[in-house]
């Protein structure tokens, strides 16, 4: 075997491991979402112009697990707007482009929070209990790319081992997460170049008020990096300010009412209904658009239902 073939062999071996290595980071894909599949059927009661009507019932016609409600979020749409429906009194008010963008999840009382964390100079600034952006002087936590920093007088723990749903107290351990050090809430893949969130949850002490935070991922809806994700909910007493918020809720138009035994799940075999609330969506025949999305990522199932 001469040189020439010699060198014709390591570029084509080189060639198949670079194309099978950009198929692997083409490939990859956040483990987030369901495999679960609903169905969406129209209720029983008779419309009428009163404005709590029982509208349509969901179920899984397919499912494999049961979904925590924190990471849940029900839309419907009528002929005329689109609305998020809630277990609780309010729901997400349309905030427009911002670089701290809060959602309310569907148990009206978890946020997930999408940070723009693309500068390549300077952090984003964000204060916990309003969830807004604020700047270097007045901040609870700072984004840039992959680095998440505490600010000063801020402190955080980490629990691991337990469900996001289930921690519903700050737990009795040392604080000793700092502003001192970054925050180590991910691993970097070398095989698929991409961001993996580890699977913890930050306790975070702001000045007395005790928040939980579980980071989702580093991408946005079109994959694209430095959009960091995470959900927050208030433990203990703690009186979460960004509840109460109305630049961030407003009144839920629509309710989720239960039927299973565990209220922070929508269970496997569990029917729900979606009510009016105290709002018009449908008082004689029409047609509803069904959105539901889990941990951000959109449900298959019934996608538009005829009511009358």
């Amino acid at each position: 075997m001469n040189l020439k073939q010699i060198g014709i062999g390591i570029v084509s071996l080189l060639l198949v491991i670079g194309g099978i290595w950009a198929f692997m980071i083409n490939a990859y894909e956040e483990d987030l979402g369901t495999t679960n599949v609903f169905t969406a059927n129209d209720s029983s009661s008779n419309l009428t112009n009163e404005r709590n009507n029982s509208l349509f019932g969901l179920s899984f016609s397919k499912a494999d697990e049961s979904l925590e409600w924190s990471k849940l979020r029900i839309s419907i749409e009528n002929a005329t707007e689109k609305m998020d429906c809630s277990k609780g009194n309010f729901t997400s008010k349309e905030i427009g482009k911002a670089k701290v963008s809060p959602k309310l999840s569907s148990d009206g009382m978890t946020f997930t929070v999408i940070v723009d964390a693309t500068s390549e100079d300077e952090f984003t600034h964000v204060n916990l209990d309003n969830l807004i952006e604020t700047d270097e002087t007045n901040f609870d936590i700072r984004f840039s790319k992959t680095d998440i920093y505490l600010s000063e007088n801020i402190t955080g723990t980490i629990v691991e081992d337990m469900e996001f749903e289930e921690l519903t107290n700050y737990p009795n351990q040392d604080f000793t997460e700092t502003s001192d050090e970054r925050l180590d809430w991910y691993d970097y893949k070398i095989t698929t170049h991409s961001i993996e969130i580890e699977d913890k949850i930050y306790v975070i002490n702001a000045n007395g008020k005790y928040y939980k935070v579980k980071f989702i991922s580093y991408y946005n809806d079109d994959d694209e990096p430095r959009y960091v994700s995470f959900m927050i909910g208030a433990l203990t007493d703690t009186e979460f300010s960004a509840l109460s918020n109305p630049n961030l809720v407003s009144p839920a138009k629509c309710t989720i009412i239960e039927s299973g035994d565990k209220t922070d799940l929508w269970e496997i075999n569990e029917n729900i209904a979606i009510f009016e609330n105290d709002f018009d969506i449908c008082d004689s025949y029409c047609f509803i658009t069904i959105t539901i999305t889990y941990e951000d990522v959109e449900v298959k199932g019934t996608s538009k239902i005829q009511l009358e």
